[in-house]
């Protein structure tokens, strides 16, 4: 006779001891059977199947239904039919129970790295042989949210991303470590590492017995260390006064109302019933990556008293605010519609980053320069924005096919009427542009100085490049003149500088150059082909000087080592640049001969999915694409503008919901910017997945601080103070600190 189980019994959540009970009574029915035939009488004080908890991560059990236990029928003789029944419901009961253990199996062994501890060899050991994150070392705030800030691991910071020449192939260090080790078995993988540094130049980073005397000098003699491997969201910089960005000027209307979060997909589909990119009063807009500007002096003799600052965002239906399965529920039509939609957004800020009652527009430049796309496909012909203010002028720097530049006037309404007699008696000084506000009033005039002239780069992709930060040095040759302009056209492993005049353009011929260029947009061919003068050649420092290690690693190198990077290894910068004197560098930090200040910026890489073609499929799922990491460099002012110092990677959080804690105007889509968190091997980290940093500058009126804007997973915009002290400890950190922890 086979016992009977309810549909509870076989469906609730059940423990491994439990389990395998179910499965020696499905094979076995017999042995639960008592001597008179009947099934054992169930222990009233064992514990139910419907209480058992599956204690696994990232696992839910079904829910059980309810008691469905058929009711008790009189004993019959059983008929070949219901034998068959009864063999079919021990097959049922059998499936089902060889399933969850394969659940069971497959979540235990297969556990989140991060959250199963034993899945991440290399950690250190705690009691009882677990391993765990290690904090501690003087770490300042790095240990919130109880998540412990680094890995430690007996192989050096930097040996991960090292590689030797062996023969005519480029192996990375650490496989050949490994390789030693499998040559030469019962070999410590410190003992592999000596091996292998001493055997190969380049890869003498990683020899444990010198490895950290780089940081250490002689004090590390006669002492061991484990490197830290640090969490992303635990090595970003302090920050104060950080400030969420809104622009009032956005009509409501505009805005998808928080009641309709829960259901955005249904009030977007409906809102794009009929996409139409000429239709803007069904739109929605979000605005993000701030550009920040300090206005000068000259400019500020024409606006309110109390404007400080410049700030630009970007102003467009596209958006991350929601996960990854909106954006797959969307129809192709209303993506590309949303897409190419992209406003330039501009306020006047007060010393406290607030907008000024009416002084924040919206303005459809693409339009007013006839310079849409005739197709909405593709991307919108201007995209991101920045602001630089160089030599008392305020310029306006726009991602477009490639990087493109204008001066900027700005006037509140009825304070520029001298200007306005001057244009009028002097042609050539009136602006090329009055640019219209689609939103926020007339209050704020705009005008561009003169048509937009283009930033080309250099070599095979002079015209793919974005993202060029500008700065200005003194000039050498004529002090009394103007500063000199340069843009920074690549960061790391090679920096690119190139010195421009950029209201100053030649005009190129529409040859292969314009007609070939990536995403290229037809209507600004014009812009295009007025190419900002340079002067000189660019400097390119590419010595092994300008490619520092990292001043800390972070756990990406150590789960992902060699050629497995996630990330891009070309990095791009964006935020550039504040000086950075000496004064302010720890006292254990490095002096450079002849150099007084450094030059500092922010540069940034991200997960791509071609930067994980060597990897198998179950480590490239670790690493989602578009997760973005930050990290600060510092450059010699002076040709060949060598990059002395870079930290590792680090990303920046999330916007408070509290008033007391997050300066300027709520933004009620801060909240959503939570629903893409930065994840790496089933690690998620208390940052955004998408942090955008566009803009670095010195505080108004406190050379001591800078200002930092980002954008958060292309929905949200936030803006941070932090000092320069700070900085500088980032870049050259305590190694006790940062780096090492003695053993």
């Amino acid at each position: 006779m086979v016992c009977e189980w309810s549909l509870e019994q076989i469906v609730s959540p059940v423990s491994a001891s439990e389990l395998e009970s179910i499965m020696d009574a499905a094979l076995e029915p017999s042995s639960r059977q008592n001597q008179n035939g009947r099934c054992a009488k169930k222990d009233d004080d064992a514990p139910s199947s419907s209480s058992a908890i599956l204690d696994v991560p990232h696992a839910s059990p079904p829910q059980s239904p309810g008691p469905l236990s058929p009711p008790t029928m009189p004993r019959k003789r059983p008929s070949q039919s219901s034998s068959l029944l009864r063999i079919i419901g021990v097959a049922i009961v059998f499936v089902l129970a060889f399933h969850w253990y394969l659940v069971l199996h497959h979540v235990t062994f297969h556990a989140p790295r991060g959250h199963h501890p034993s899945f991440l060899p290399g950690w250190e050991h705690g009691k009882g042989g677990a391993k765990k994150w290690t904090g501690g070392g003087g770490a300042k705030s790095r240990n919130k949210g109880g998540k412990e800030p680094y890995i430690l691991s007996e192989v050096c910071g930097g040996c991960y991303r090292t590689y030797a020449n062996v023969g005519k192939e480029t192996i990375p260090c650490h496989y050949l470590i490994q390789q030693h080790q499998r040559e030469h078995a019962g070999t410590s993988l410190r003992e592999a590492s000596k091996s292998v540094a001493q055997e190969h130049r380049k890869c003498d980073i990683c020899n444990p017995d010198t490895c950290h005397g780089r940081y250490l000098g002689d004090s590390s003699a006669g002492h061991t260390y484990q490197t830290k491997y640090w969490r992303f969201d635990r090595t970003g910089p302090e920050y104060t006064n950080p400030t969420a960005l809104v622009f009032p000027s956005i009509p409501d209307e505009l805005r998808v109302p928080p009641e309709k979060f829960d259901d955005v997909e249904s009030f977007l589909k409906e809102r794009y019933a009929n996409p139409d990119p000429e239709n803007t009063t069904s739109a929605v807009l979000f605005e993000y990556n701030p550009g920040l500007a300090k206005l000068p002096e000259k400019v500020r003799a024409y606006l309110p008293w109390n404007a400080r600052y410049l700030l630009s965002l970007r102003v467009t239906p596209h958006n991350f605010c929601w996960g990854e399965w909106l954006t797959k529920a969307l129809h192709e039509d209303v993506k590309q519609t949303m897409h190419s939609l992209n406003y330039l957004g501009l306020a006047l800020l007060d010393e406290r980053y607030r907008v000024l009652p009416g002084y924040d527009v919206v303005i459809d430049i693409d339009k007013q320069l006839d310079a849409k796309r005739n197709s909405y496909m593709g991307e919108p012909p201007f995209v991101d924005y920045r602001l630089f203010t160089m030599n008392d002028e305020v310029y306006l720097h726009v991602n477009s096919d490639t990087v493109i530049l204008t001066k900027l006037r700005l006037t509140a309404k009825g304070m520029g009427k001298d200007l306005d007699e001057l244009e009028a008696q002097h042609e050539e000084l009136k602006p090329f542009k009055k640019l219209k506000n689609l939103y926020g009033g007339d209050q704020l005039e705009v005008a561009m100085v003169h048509q937009f002239n283009t930033v080309w780069g250099e070599g095979k992709g002079s015209i793919f490049g974005k993202n060029y930060a500008l700065f200005t040095l003194p000039n050498a040759t004529h002090p009394r003149e103007p500063d000199a302009i340069y843009a920074e056209m690549s960061v790391y492993p090679e920096h690119m500088v190139q010195r421009i005049l950029p209201d100053e353009f030649e005009q190129l011929p529409r040859d292969r150059r314009i007609k070939w260029r990536q995403r290229r947009n037809f209507k600004i061919d014009g812009i295009i082909q007025r190419k900002v003068v340079p002067v000189g050649n660019a400097t390119l420092s590419t010595s092994e000087k300008g490619k520092p290690v990292p001043s800390f690693f972070t756990a990406d190198e150590h789960w992902f080592p060699g050629q497995k990077n996630p990330f891009k290894e070309f990095a791009h910068g964006g935020a550039c640049c504040v000086s950075l004197p000496s004064e302010d560098l720890p006292s254990f930090a490095p002096r450079f001969d002849g150099v007084d200040s450094l030059f500092v910026g922010v540069g940034h890489t991200l997960v791509k999915y071609y930067s994980k073609g060597k990897m198998a499929k179950h480590e490239a799922m670790l690493v989602p694409d578009t997760n973005y990491v930050s990290f600060l460099y510092a450059f010699d002012p002076r040709p060949p503008y060598e990059v002395l110092a870079r930290s590792g990677y680090f990303c920046l959080g999330f916007a408070s919901e509290s008033a007391d804690d997050e300066g300027g105007t709520r933004n009620p889509h801060s909240i959503l910017t939570h629903n893409r968190p930065l994840q790496q091997n089933n690690e998620t980290f208390a940052c955004p997945q998408i942090h955008y940093i566009e803009t670095i500058i010195e505080k108004a009126d406190d050379p001591s601080s800078v200002v930092i804007g980002y954008g958060l997973n292309d929905c949200t915009a936030r803006i941070v103070e932090v000092e320069k002290k700070e900085i500088a400890r980032l870049l050259f950190p305590d190694p006790l600190d940062m780096v090492a922890s003695k053993t």
